[in-house]
């Protein structure tokens, strides 16, 4: 009898827990900002190389492209790494543009969210006299783990300075141009200005959480 109610017990605080969050993590919040966040996050250490910045990673992957190192890894900035493949059916196609696939294997840039999943990842350089922009087309499904429970199915392209794949702090500007999906809903961007505030984590929901 004992041994029954026990069970029983345990099971009744089992579903509290799963009703409460169970001590998942939250969910992905700030909406359109949040998930353009996420997602030039998770973009940094494929644009970093950990000292690299946009330009000095444009001439590894040219050097590459050359020598034939088709694959390398950068590390992420508080753990994890993000493999690059290069895609040898593009290269050439656009002066200055190389297509990467990319794995990326608990990339944490916080040291408390990790990105896992694959991107296909296409950059180019836009340079004009005053400035050099890095733009990304980013397509296919991050998962999110940490303190953060949630993912980024991305489809788009996004544009900022070569020099901020190093930022951490401060606010960065984005061009994005396509969409991005999480579990809170489907934003669309169309050729839309954001400015992000670098501010070492990810936005939470914590709407549903008791």
């Amino acid at each position: 009898m004992f041994r029954f109610v026990r069970s029983s017990l345990l099971a009744a605080a089992t579903t509290a827990l799963v009703a409460c969050g169970g001590g998942d993590g939250a969910k992905l919040g700030g909406g359109k900002e949040g998930a353009a966040k996420a997602l030039f996050s998770a973009s940094q250490p494929a644009g970093m190389g950990g000292q690299k910045n946009g330009q000095s990673l444009m001439r590894q992957m040219a050097a590459g492209a050359a020598t034939g190192a088709l694959e390398f890894s950068v590390d992420c900035a508080k753990g994890g790494s993000v493999t690059l493949k290069l895609d040898l059916t593009t290269t050439g196609n656009q002066a200055g543009s190389f297509k990467y696939d990319t794995e990326y294997k608990d990339c944490t840039q916080d040291g408390v969210n990790s990105f896992d999943g694959k991107l296909t990842l296409e950059y180019s350089i836009e340079a004009s006299q005053t400035s050099v922009d890095l733009a990304m087309r980013l397509k296919g499904k991050l998962e999110i783990s940490g303190d953060i429970d949630d993912y980024l199915d991305a489809d788009i392209t996004e544009t900022f300075s070569a020099t901020d794949t190093g930022a951490t702090s401060g606010t960065v500007r984005l061009t994005l141009d396509g969409t991005i999906k999480t579990s809170q809903g489907s934003y669309t961007y169309a050729n839309e200005s954001l400015s992000i505030t670098l501010d070492g984590g990810l936005p939470a929901d914590d709407s549903g959480k008791s």
